[in-house]
C-alpha cells in the first residue's frame, strides 16, 4: 500500500496516467478529470422469515374424464389441508391443471423389418401448487399431512420477506466504505477529494435472496413420543452488497 500511495502521489505531481491493479484504480489524463476509484463491499449473514414449497398432484387413468376427475379429489384435499394450516389463498399460486394423453411404442418384427406403433394406454392428469408461509415452525408438521392428501413436495425454498429493504441498506453501507477508501488514499496522496463522479453497482440481484433447503431425512422419535417429525433447518442466507465509486482528486 506505501508503494501505490507513492506512485499515486508521483502521478500527480507528473500528469502522467497510471491504471492500478486491483479495486482501486487512480488516472491523470491531459483533459480528464483527476480521479480515483474505490470498491466497497458489506454483507450480513440473517436468518430466514419464510418458506416457499412447491408442490404437484398427479392422477392417471383410463379416460381423460377420469384422471381429471381424480386430480381435482386429490386437489381439493390438499386445498383442505393448507386452509386448515391457516395458509390463506393468496400465498398459494397454482399451475395447471394438465391433462394429456400417454403413450407406449410397440415394436414387431416383421421379417427382417421392426415395425413401431404408438399405442395409447390412458390419460394423465398433473395440478402445481406453490404455497409461501411464514411459520417455518408448522413446516415439519405440514409436509406429512400434504403428502397424506396425495402431493409431492417438489422443493421448499427459505427466503427473506424484507430482503430488498436490507440489501438497500447493505448498498448505503458498501458505498460509505468506498468513499472512506478513496478519500484516505487521495488524502495521503497529499491532496483533497472533490466531487464524486460515479457510483456503480455489479449487478441488481442482491448477492443471493435466497437459499435452498437441506435434505429433510426422517429422525427417530424419542420413546415417549410415537409420532415422526422431518427435522427442518434453513439454515442462514447470505447478504452481501458491492459498489464502486469514483472520486475526483484534486490538487492544490
Amino acid at each position: 500500500m506505501p508503494h501505490r500511495v507513492a506512485l499515486l502521489a508521483a502521478c500527480l505531481a507528473l500528469g502522467a496516467p497510471i491504471l492500478g491493479s486491483g479495486p482501486v484504480r487512480a488516472q491523470v489524463a491531459a483533459r480528464a478529470i483527476p480521479s480515483i476509484e474505490a470498491a466497497g463491499h458489506a454483507r450480513e449473514m440473517v436468518m430466514p422469515d419464510r418458506a416457499e414449497i412447491a408442490l404437484r398432484v398427479e392422477a392417471a387413468a383410463t379416460s381423460a374424464e377420469e384422471a381429471s376427475r381424480d386430480l381435482a379429489a386429490k386437489v381439493n384435499r390438499v386445498l383442505g389441508v393448507l386452509t386448515a394450516a391457516g395458509i390463506p389463498e393468496a400465498d398459494t399460486e397454482s399451475d395447471g391443471p394438465t391433462v394429456q394423453a400417454v403413450y407406449e411404442t410397440v415394436r414387431n418384427e416383421r421379417g427382417q423389418e421392426m415395425v413401431e406403433k404408438r399405442r395409447r394406454t390412458g390419460y394423465s392428469a398433473g395440478y402445481g401448487l406453490t404455497l409461501t408461509t411464514g411459520d417455518l415452525a408448522a413446516v415439519p408438521a405440514l409436509l406429512p399431512r400434504l403428502a397424506e392428501a396425495g402431493a409431492l413436495v417438489r422443493s421448499a425454498e427459505f427466503g427473506l420477506s424484507d430482503a430488498r429493504t436490507r440489501v438497500l441498506a447493505l448498498e448505503e453501507r458498501a458505498v460509505k466504505e468506498a468513499l472512506d477508501r478513496a478519500r484516505r488514499l487521495i488524502g495521503a496522496a497529499g491532496a483533497k477529494p472533490g466531487r464524486i463522479l460515479a457510483i456503480a453497482t455489479p449487478g441488481e440481484d442482491g448477492g443471493g435472496l435466497r437459499c435452498a433447503a437441506k435434505p429433510m431425512a426422517m429422525a427417530a422419535a424419542p420413546a415417549q413420543d410415537r409420532e415422526i417429525r422431518l427435522p427442518v433447518r434453513p439454515g442462514r442466507i447470505a447478504l452481501e452488497a458491492r459498489v464502486s465509486v469514483t472520486v475526483e482528486i484534486v490538487v492544490p
